[in-house]
């Protein structure tokens, strides 16, 4: 006989004649129960009665699985965030706030059609129907962001130095964007059309100098009159404020991507795959 298969009346007899001093092998054979068993037995009660989690093995793997795919999947979702322009394709700044994107909007609940058809639909009429979907709906966005709290957080436990570098991201990402949104306004005062001003940010940025302190540049090539992305790259050169405004933007464009070159390191295998088997962290499911 198993020890889960033991009733509870006699796990109960077998804890109070070990209590009182008898063996392990005595209470077996009087009880033909293995001596191993009743040991097994005895020795949850006593774990349970000082608090400890009795977890089976398979149980643990699978809870320790777990935890470490959801770690796995918000490191992903961070990458995907700090994405350098350089990687994304694109100028445009991302927004820096990091902890807000992490929430999901419009969670998926799982299951819940066989729920409702199952047990809420034919309990309830029409009004208390659509309430009750409100309330699991809202019930099911907390605890999904409960548990992308935890991930989170448990990232930032496991891998050190993270929290810094993503503050750092922050910082030079806020900067990337207010010197994209000057350069913007700059670009559409000089005649560029919205729908053309990332572009001809990009072509102007091409034909910057490759040295610093120069204090004016060449004159560009002139251009095709037909090539307007051409023109407006120009004009954006050729004007010592925006000029000024291109080699700032130059600058924190490098900086951002570095930085996520950092990040993609500390969050990418196989350093991360160490992290979380070596480290540990206040949501780690160990007894």
């Amino acid at each position: 006989m198993r020890w889960d298969q033991v009733p509870e009346e006699k796990k109960a007899l077998i804890i109070e004649r070990r209590n009182r001093g008898e063996s392990f092998s005595k209470i077996g054979r009087d009880l033909s129960i293995d001596r191993r068993v009743i040991a097994k037995i005895f020795r949850e009660e006593k774990e349970r009665q000082s608090g400890r989690a009795v977890i089976r093995p398979g149980a643990l793997t699978e809870l320790f699985h777990e935890h470490r795919e959801a770690m796995e999947t918000v490191a992903t979702v961070l990458l995907q965030l700090t994405a350098s322009p350089l990687l994304r394709g694109s100028l445009l700044p991302r927004e820096p706030n990091i902890e807000d994107a992490l929430y999901p909007r419009n969670p998926k609940l799982p299951g819940l059609a066989k729920f409702l058809k199952t047990w809420l639909l034919p309990v309830m009429g029409k009004e208390k129907e659509k309430a009750d979907l409100e309330l699991y709906r809202a019930v099911e966005q907390r605890l999904a962001q409960r548990r992308l709290d935890a991930a989170f957080e448990g990232l930032l436990e496991h891998i050190s130095g993270l929290k810094d570098q993503i503050a750092k991201w922050k910082e030079i990402a806020a900067g990337y964007k207010e010197t994209w949104e000057q350069l913007e306004e700059q670009a559409i005062g000089s005649g560029v059309s919205p729908d053309q001003v990332e572009v001809s940010i990009n072509r102007a940025i091409e034909g910057l100098p490759a040295f610093t302190g120069e204090e004016t540049l060449p004159r560009p090539k002139k251009t095709k009159p037909t090539d307007s992305i051409g023109q407006f790259a120009d004009i954006l050169l050729q004007r010592p404020d925006s000029r000024r405004l291109l080699q700032v933007f130059s600058q924190k464009l490098g900086e951002l991507n570095a930085v996520y070159q950092e990040l993609e390191e500390m969050l990418g295998p196989p350093r991360l795959d160490n992290a979380l088997v070596v480290g540990h962290c206040r949501y780690c499911p160990v007894p």
